[in-house]
C-alpha cells in the first residue's frame, strides 16, 4: 500500500531545504551611482608598433578574420560604435612620416626594448582604420599623440581628423608621463614633474590648435593625463591640469595594471585574480581624483576613462593571463567594477603575437588573411560585457557585494536601465570549482521577470584557454573569428535557461562560470537560438532532490 502521508512528509521536509540558496541577493531598488554607460563601454587598446599584425599593411590587406572579430562585438553594441585605442608606449616614441604609404608602419630599432618598440608610420594607418570602421559598421578611435616633439602633432592630428572624421573620438596627448624619468625619456630633466608635464601639454595643445583639419582643441577632442603608476591624480588635477585644460578635455585618462612582469618576476599568483575583493581595491586606485571628476556632472565636464589595462603589464603572465579565470572572468569583473565607480569606458590592451594576455592570436603576418586565427580567453570578455550592458537608454552598474569574505571567489552586479532605473540584468560570477546558488528575491523592479533568460559563460576549468562557451556558442576550433554552436559532447558548456523570477528564483552558477540573468524585454527575444546541444545546469541540490524523490518513489512502491 502506498503511504501518501510519508510522501507528503518527505516533500515538506525536502522542499524548503532545497529552496535555500548559498547566497541571498540584496537588490537595491535603484543604482548606487548615476554613472550612465553605453554598451560599448569595453574597448580594445592596440599597441601602435604591431597594428600591422592585426590589420595588414594597407586598405587592400585588412584580414577578414579581424573584421569578423570586431563585427562580433559590433553586433552586440546596438547604436554604439566599437571602441578602439591606437597608441601605447610606442605611440609616444614613434615617428610620423607623412609621405609613408604602404606598409603603414615599419619597425625602426631592432634593438629596442621589447616593451617599447618605435616605428615609422604614416597616413595609411588612418585610412586602414577608417576602412575597418566602414566594414564593421562603426568603430570610434582614441589615438595617441606624442608630447616628446610637439612639432609633429599638428600633422598627425590633422591627417587623422580629416580621414577619420566623426570616428575620431579623442586624442591622447602623451603616454604615462609619470614614467618619463624612469624610462629616461627626458634625459636632460633630472626629475620630470607635474609642472613639466603641464607645460608640455600646453605646447601640444597649441600645436594642434592649428592643423589642416582646423583647431582640434575645440569641441573637447583631447584626453589626458594617462598616468599609470607614481603620480597622484587628485594632486595633478588640483595643480592646474583641470583649470588650464578643462575647455579642451573630453576624458580624464588613467591606465593601470594590478602588477607587472617587466623583469621576469611578479607578486600575485592566479588565486589573487579569483578573489573579487582584490579587484574592488584595484579599481579604487586614484579614488580621490576619480571622485573629483565624477562629482562634476555638467554636460561638457570631462569623463573618466581607463585607456589601457590588462592582467599584468609588459605582456602578462603565461599560465595566468591566458586563462578562463583571469583573461575572461576577471576581465569582465574588473570592467563592470570600473563602470560601477564612475568610469565611462575601459580598454583592454593587446600586443604582438606570442603575448599571453592577447585577445586573439593571428597567424604569421605573411598569412594573416589566409591562415588560421585563434580566439584567446579575453575576447570572450568583450562580447559578454557588450551583451551585459546592452540598452538603448544606457545603463548603470552596481556591485551587489555578494560576500563580506575578502577571500570569496564569487561576485555579482545589478545592471539598471539609465532612464527608469528598472532592473535589466543580474550578473553572477563564480571563480570556484563548486556550483553556487544565488537567490533573487521577489519584488525586483524588472520589466520581464516572468520570462527571465539565463545565459552562461563557462569553461572546463579555471586554467582553460580554449574550451570556453558563451550562450551555447564557442570559438573553439574556429579559425576565422565566427563563433559556432557548442558540440553536444562538451560537458563544460551549459544550455540557456528560462526562469520565472516574478516571485523570486534561484540561479545556479556552476564553477567556474558566469551567469547573466536577462530581466528586461530583450530577454524573450534572445539573438542566439537554443541549440539544445549544450548541457542543462544541475546543481548539487537538484541532484540530491532528484535522488530523494527517487528514493521516496521506490519506498512507496511507485
Amino acid at each position: 500500500m502506498v503511504n501518501y502521508s510519508t510522501i507528503l512528509l518527505a516533500a515538506v521536509i525536502l522542499g524548503p531545504r532545497f529552496a535555500d540558496a548559498d547566497v541571498q541577493l540584496n537588490i537595491p531598488s535603484s543604482p548606487s551611482l548615476g554613472n550612465v554607460i553605453a554598451s560599448n563601454f569595453f574597448g580594445i587598446s592596440f599597441e601602435l608598433s604591431f597594428m600591422n599584425e592585426y590589420f595588414g599593411n594597407d586598405t587592400n590587406t585588412i584580414p577578414q578574420s579581424m573584421l569578423n572579430y570586431l563585427s562580433e562585438i559590433r553586433s552586440r553594441t546596438g547604436s554604439n560604435n566599437v571602441r578602439v585605442r591606437v597608441g601605447g608606449n610606442s605611440g609616444d616614441v614613434s615617428t610620423y612620416v607623412p609621405s609613408q604609404t604602404s606598409p603603414m608602419l615599419v619597425l625602426t630599432d631592432p634593438n629596442a626594448n621589447s616593451n617599447n618598440q618605435p616605428v615609422n608610420y604614416g597616413p595609411m594607418l588612418w585610412e586602414v582604420m577608417e576602412k575597418v570602421s566602414e566594414e564593421v559598421n562603426g568603430v570610434q578611435y582614441l589615438i595617441g599623440l606624442t608630447i616628446n616633439s610637439t612639432n609633429t602633432d599638428s600633422v598627425i592630428a590633422g591627417d587623422a581628423a580629416r580621414t577619420l572624421g566623426s570616428n575620431l573620438d579623442a586624442m591622447l596627448l602623451g603616454n604615462e608621463p609619470d614614467l618619463y624619468t624612469a624610462h629616461d625619456q627626458r634625459p636632460d630633466v633630472q626629475n620630470y614633474t607635474v609642472d613639466d608635464y603641464i607645460g608640455e601639454y600646453s605646447a601640444a595643445l597649441r600645436d594642434i590648435s592649428n592643423t589642416t583639419a582646423g583647431n582640434l582643441t575645440d569641441g573637447h577632442n583631447v584626453a589626458g593625463p594617462t598616468i599609470c603608476c607614481s603620480w597622484d591624480l587628485a594632486t595633478l588635477l588640483q595643480q592646474g591640469y583641470l583649470s588650464n585644460f578643462t575647455n579642451a578635455l573630453k576624458y580624464i585618462t588613467l591606465q593601470h595594471y594590478p602588477q607587472n612582469n617587466c623583469f621576469g618576476s611578479y607578486q600575485y599568483q592566479l588565486v589573487y585574480y579569483t578573489q573579487h575583493s582584490n579587484l574592488v581595491d584595484l579599481a579604487s586606485w586614484q579614488k580621490p581624483g576619480i571622485d573629483i571628476i565624477t562629482s562634476d556632472t555638467t554636460a561638457n565636464a570631462p569623463r573618466m576613462l581607463m585607456s589601457e589595462f590588462n592582467s599584468a603589464s609588459c605582456g602578462g603572465i603565461p599560465g595566468i593571463s591566458d586563462t578562463f579565470a583571469v583573461g575572461t572572468l576577471w576581465s569582465i569583473d574588473y570592467a563592470l567594477q570600473l563602470a560601477s565607480i564612475g568610469y565611462t569606458a575601459a580598454y583592454i590592451h593587446t600586443r604582438e603575437q606570442g603575448i599571453s594576455y592577447n585577445l586573439v592570436t593571428p597567424p604569421n603576418i605573411s598569412e594573416i588573411d589566409t591562415g588560421s586565427w585563434t580566439t584567446d580567453p579575453p575576447f570572450y570578455a568583450l562580447i559578454v560585457t557588450a551583451e551585459i550592458l546592452s540598452s538603448s537608454n544606457g545603463t548603470t552598474v552596481t556591485d551587489l557585494n555578494v560576500s563580506t569574505d575578502v577571500n570569496a571567489t564569487i561576485g555579482g552586479y545589478a545592471i539598471y536601465d539609465a532612464t527608469n532605473s528598472s532592473l535589466n540584468r543580474i550578473v553572477l560570477l563564480n571563480y570556484g570549482t563548486d556550483s553556487m546558488d544565488f537567490r533573487l528575491p521577489s519584488g525586483a523592479k524588472a520589466t520581464n521577470p516572468q520570462n527571465a533568460l539565463v545565459k552562461y559563460l563557462s569553461a572546463s576549468s579555471v586554467t582553460e584557454k580554449y574550451n570556453i562557451a558563451w550562450g551555447e556558442q564557442t570559438f573553439l576550433g574556429v579559425t576565422d573569428g565566427k563563433p559556432v554552436s557548442v558540440n553536444a559532447s562538451h560537458d563544460w558548456a551549459y544550455s540557456n535557461q528560462n526562469l520565472d523570477c516574478l516571485n523570486g528564483c534561484n540561479i545556479t552558477v556552476p564553477g567556474p562560470s558566469l551567469a547573466v540573468v536577462f530581466l528586461d524585454t530583450n530577454s524573450s527575444n534572445d539573438p542566439e537560438k537554443s541549440s539544445s546541444e549544450s548541457k542543462p545546469v544541475l546543481n548539487r541540490r537538484s541532484m540530491i532532490l532528484a535522488l530523494g524523490v527517487t528514493f521516496i518513489c521506490i519506498y512507496a512502491g511507485l
